[in-house]
């Protein structure tokens, strides 16, 4: 048996990182980050409000999210990952070529149906190939993952508003297109991405010198947690979790798709100067995630909570924007709670629910996600359009993040509390692992 730890060099599950890396910053941190400098060319072009330019992240979140929670999940489980993941990438390469004919709303929003039926679901197809290669640094290896997301989006609004001029906004989006196609499919094809029980062992196996062996093996097996659709619905920490997550990600989204428009014809900063703090917000990203993922490793619910408390406090910083000094500020604020938001699915979903229940929940986990990002960007924009300012919306904001912070503490890891006392228990005893502790109703506690 090999004894090689999770954090040695070796470990297959760090290859499958590195993919989920390149994956995330051509086909999720480039569209992601580069969206919101759309918005103030349609409206230049069509004359539109603000909720109707905003409305494509709208209609990209809703797609997404209802594709995540109502289609993902069965469609892993019949056909395997691999297929899906394909599927989807091309579908989100050809919402990007559908820009080449937006002359309208509907083709607009089309554009966005497109990419959000493909981008959610892609999201939620590399969080679920990089968490099973994890348990004891999930949260870790899914920010290194995302950490092709801010790099993304260092990258892509730098290169999107010097093309824009050039080459037009239509065919500048559509190149983002080609470069999933050319990338981002070949890296799916070739990565290994079903572990077997012997792949996962030396990180399962990895704390205070344990070392892979049959015995960790049969305690890792019995500290899972059964259950059906039916029995997770009925668990209020699953709807805790699932409305807190809708919660932060609209606040989170809502106030980022705004920055630029705010920035732009609220502050009165140039449109180059607001793409420009953009990518600081991504570059300042990037490090978060790597904080974040570890936090919420050794942390678990309760830092996760911690860091939508962290939201709150960016939100109220942005009453406090009125030139470039307090919009740097704000940008180093809303780039480290903005970073590593979306660490925390995969920790949720596997710390509380345990590996066997993952497919069933970190889709639905990713989809409510989804939904509050489409939901966030319009209702602030539609706040502005209504009141001609964004207090009120700021306000809101704030208090929905508290709120979502409120709902995790009702929330506790089941199974992460489940496996270590089993995996401590075997260390002491050698063998007879079978049976952790507190095994005669697992779903009880929940």
């Amino acid at each position: 048996m090999a004894t090689t730890p999770a954090t040695g060099k070796y470990y297959p599950g760090w290859w499958v990182v590195a993919a989920g890396f390149i994956i995330f910053f051509f086909s999720f941190g480039g569209p992601t980050y580069s969206m919101s400098l759309l918005y103030n060319e349609v409206i230049a072009e069509f004359g539109w409000t603000r909720a109707e330019a905003t409305g494509i992240y709208a209609w990209k979140g809703l797609t997404g999210a209802l594709v995540a929670i109502l289609v993902i999940g069965p469609a892993v489980q019949r056909f395997g990952l691999k297929p899906v993941f394909l599927t989807v990438l091309i579908i989100q390469a050809l919402g990007f070529f559908t820009f080449l004919n937006v002359s309208s709303i509907a083709t607009y929003f089309l554009a966005g149906f497109l990419i959000g039926l493909g981008q959610g679901a892609v999201l939620l197809c590399i969080k679920l190939m990089v968490a099973r290669w994890f348990m004891r640094n999930v949260g870790f290896a899914g920010a290194l993952a995302l950490v092709g997301s801010s790099a993304g989006g260092v990258v892509f609004p730098i290169v999107i508003a010097a093309l824009i001029p050039e080459i037009g906004w239509r065919m500048t989006y559509a190149l983002i297109g080609v470069s999933i196609l050319a990338v981002s499919v070949p890296l799916v094809l070739f990565v290994k991405q079903n572990p077997t029980e012997e792949d996962l062992l030396p990180e399962t196996a990895n704390a205070k010198g344990v070392l892979p062996s049959a015995e960790v093996a049969a305690a890792t097996r019995a500290a899972d947690i059964p259950m059906s659709y039916a029995e997770l619905v009925r668990k209020p920490m699953f709807w805790g979790i699932m409305i807190g997550v809708l919660i932060i990600a609209g606040v989170d989204q809502g106030l980022f798709q705004n920055m630029q428009l705010y920035f732009v014809q609220e502050v009165g900063l140039t449109r180059e100067t607001a793409a420009w703090l953009l990518s600081l917000t991504s570059a300042i990203g990037l490090a978060s995630k790597f904080i974040a993922g570890k936090f919420f490793d050794v942390y678990s619910v309760k830092g996760i909570a911690a860091w939508y408390l962290l939201i709150a406090a960016m939100v109220l910083l942005a009453f406090q924007v009125s030139s470039l000094s307090t919009a740097i500020i704000f940008i180093c604020a809303l780039g480290l709670a903005h970073g590593g938001l979306v660490c925390e699915g995969p920790v949720l979903a596997k710390h509380v629910f345990g590996p066997r229940n993952m497919d069933k929940v970190l889709p639905i986990v990713t989809g409510c996600f989804a939904l509050g990002s489409s939901i966030g960007p319009v209702t602030l924009a539609y706040i502005y359009d209504v009141n001609g300012h964004y207090v009120w919306g700021f306000a809101l904001f704030a208090a929905m993040a508290f709120f979502a912070a409120f709902l995790l503490t009702f929330v506790r890891p089941l199974y992460r509390d489940r496996l270590r006392a089993a995996t401590q228990t075997g260390v002491g005893e050698g063998a007879g692992m079978a049976t952790p502790p507190a095994t005669a109703k697992p779903s009880a506690a929940l």
